[in-house]
């Protein structure tokens, strides 16, 4: 069984739990944590050293991939924050993923030009990303955000109120639906919006998990995180 070094925000109570159901009998999650509280500029820049120091107790559990999972931590900085991430932590001799940088892939693989994005996050976080995937060749045709600051908060989001934000703020000439936050429960959501919408749906929990099970070369059914995982 295939053990995953998971590092996230302190405050983040969503993505552990959303890995563990997916992964139940196929893989174990590790995971560091880095001190966040609030969703602000102030805060995120500062949890990149946090996390290679992590990063280094988890390899020590002889983990087969190193994630990173925070999505505005690993674009706030700029369009390759995620690679820079990436390069230091596979300098500790595992594969690794940051959550931006799997959004980017899962997005690409699945030939989606045009998003609707949609964010818990408030409205200058969201124009940094929404920058951030311009950057990489997307073109954002809506945004939603929550303007929610607390993390904790936005792990206790429900799953309806994620479906409803997405379904009703969706741009009808979008190729896909792009749900940020590591810490936002998805995975009970995603199918529903796609049957409401008719488009595929990338949340950062979907994308990290599909771009892990690549790292691993492991294939898994998850019919319920929709057209990601059964796109070719």
């Amino acid at each position: 069984m295939n053990r995953i070094g998971l590092i996230i925000p302190s405050s983040n109570t969503t993505m552990e739990r959303e890995f563990w159901e997916s992964l139940n009998g196929h893989a174990t999650i590790h995971a560091g944590r880095v001190f966040l509280e609030n969703v602000m500029v102030s805060e995120l820049t500062a949890l990149e050293d946090e996390a290679v120091r992590e990063a280094r107790k988890l390899v020590t559990a002889g983990v087969d991939v190193l994630v990173y999972g925070c999505t505005s931590g690993s674009f706030v900085k700029g369009p390759q924050q995620y690679s820079g991430i990436e390069e230091k932590l596979e300098k500790l001799g595992k594969p690794a993923v940051a959550t931006s940088g799997a959004v980017i892939r899962a997005l690409t693989h699945l030939g989606a030009g045009k998003i609707s994005l949609i964010t818990p996050y408030t409205r200058d976080i969201t124009e940094v990303e929404k920058a951030f995937l311009a950057k990489h060749g997307f073109e954002v045709l809506s945004t939603f955000h929550a303007s929610i600051v607390a993390n904790l908060d936005i792990g206790m989001v429900k799953d309806d109120e994620v479906a409803e934000w997405a379904t009703e703020n969706t741009h009808p000439d979008s190729d896909a639906i792009f749900i940020s936050c590591t810490n936002l429960s998805t995975f009970k959501a995603i199918k529903r919006i796609e049957e409401n919408t008719g488009k595929p749906v990338v949340s950062s929990n979907s994308a990290t998990l599909w771009n892990v099970l690549q790292k691993l070369n492991k294939k898994i059914n998850l019919p319920r995180l929709g057209m990601l995982f059964s796109a070719r």
